[in-house]
């Protein structure tokens, strides 16, 4: 399609994740960042930031600082559901920046066959690791170990395989 992918994340993993099975061109971790506004921006070909922000964030940080990093004109669009969150933005520079702020939460037929297409095509990759049943608790306890600091250990889904 032709896009730039900036990745934003944590962890070394998951930066290998996005650059080499996702195809992202640039990560930015946010985690160590100590602006990730100025970093995305960066990451950029003119340093003016994305045009398009695809939110698919759990909590709700990444849905504020969004909307300081995309450029102007450019279109911002929520696609995660943090419980309990907001989303909100500077009034005077999304107005002035004349950006787009918008909720996206199903598509229709034409875009469920177009996605199909996609995979079909091998476009969309989907990195996953398959645990047996026995594993189970090993994940869990690596999605609690690392929820307080909202970096995520797993890196991708688990599938798990019931017959193990």
């Amino acid at each position: 399609m032709g896009l730039q992918v900036i990745a934003i994340d944590a962890g070394e993993e998951k930066k290998k994740m996005c650059m080499e099975q996702l195809g992202a061109s640039s990560f930015c971790d946010f985690s160590t960042s100590e602006n990730l506004v100025k970093d995305v921006q960066a990451a950029t070909e003119d340093g003016t930031g994305p045009h398009a922000v695809l939110l698919v964030a759990v909590n709700e940080k990444p849905f504020q600082q969004a909307a300081e990093y995309v450029r102007p004109r450019g279109t911002v669009v929520a696609i995660g559901l943090p419980a309990g969150a907001f989303l909100k933005a500077p009034v005077f520079e999304t107005v002035i920046g004349m950006k787009t702020i918008k909720g996206s939460y199903v598509g229709n037929r034409k875009d469920t066959t177009e996605a199909l297409d996609f995979f079909k095509r091998g476009l969309i990759k989907a990195p996953f690791k398959t645990i047996g049943m026995s594993e189970l608790q090993k994940v869990f306890d690596m999605m609690r170990e690392y929820l307080p600091l909202h970096e995520g250990k797993i890196a991708g889904r688990y599938v798990v395989d019931t017959s193990k």
